[in-house]
């Protein structure tokens, strides 16, 4: 019997070949290379298609390792791994912000691949990203039975890998996202846009360290509402686009050109 979690990863993988052939057929692929993968024909767009391709791989190898271990069922898991003695079960686990996130990658994903290939590419960065932290967490919290274990078990394990990669691809992503709004509005608006932004980041800033005994939840709630504005502000900013830009000095030079003409 197929259990919940391949039923999941399974249908998040038929979605994302879907959605690689519906790329494959709308940017010029051929009759029958999106659905043989390249091999009787053309795909479109390459790097679209390899992506959602590579993505739907991954998903597969999800489904079968959950498949196998029967969403750690612990005698299946025991019968896996070979040990006589089953493990002790689980405590229970608190909430996750990674569903929201995961839908909002997929959000921005769904709009790039209608409106612009970087933001189609920001999204399937972001939801591969998610995809990896959230296994990870819950590989962490069905470790053991302890869950301060788990945390140190997941501390351990990923803030090395965490704090340089992450947080350089997450300043990229909000500095692509600020720069997106700040050219698609008007001259005195990018400046009014800047200062709101340096202001609200200032002041969240100085709340919080005035606030020692905050609860980590807070703050996490706290960055995610404000990432999240700003990465939708930036895709509505690239749907619209970027403001014409006069350049005083061409017309000037053109209008020089003209008279030594004359």
């Amino acid at each position: 019997m197929l259990s919940t979690g391949f039923k999941l990863w399974f249908g998040l993988c038929v979605l994302m070949v879907a959605a690689a052939i519906f790329a494959g057929y709308t940017t010029g692929g051929t009759e029958t290379g999106p659905i043989s993968l390249g091999w009787k024909g053309g795909v479109g767009n390459h790097v679209v298609y390899t992506l959602l391709m590579i993505g739907a791989a991954s998903m597969a190898v999800m489904g079968i390792v959950t498949q196998a271990f029967r969403d750690s069922d612990l005698e299946a898991a025991s019968e896996l791994l070979g040990i006589e003695e089953v493990p002790e079960a689980q405590s229970e686990v608190g909430s996750s912000w990674w569903p929201v996130f995961a839908a909002l990658g997929v959000s921005i994903l769904a709009v790039g691949l209608v409106v612009n290939s970087a933001v189609f590419v920001i999204g399937i960065v972001i939801v591969l990203l998610i995809g990896f932290e959230w296994t990870m967490t819950n590989w962490s919290e069905k470790a053991t039975a302890d869950p301060k274990l788990n945390s140190e078990l997941r501390e351990r394990l990923m803030r090395p890998i965490e704090i340089p990669i992450i947080g350089a691809l997450g300043i990229g992503i909000v500095v692509l996202a600020i720069s997106r709004i700040l050219l698609s509005s008007s001259v005195t608006g990018a400046v009014w846009v800047a200062t709101v932004v340096g202001v609200v980041i200032f002041g969240t800033a100085f709340f919080v360290s005035k606030r020692p005994s905050i609860s980590r939840g807070v703050i996490q709630s706290i960055l995610f509402l404000g990432i999240a504005g700003i990465l939708i502000a930036g895709v509505i900013s690239a749907v619209v686009g970027e403001r014409d830009f006069h350049h005083k000095g061409s017309h000037h030079a053109d209008k020089s050109h003209v008279d030594e003409k004359e």
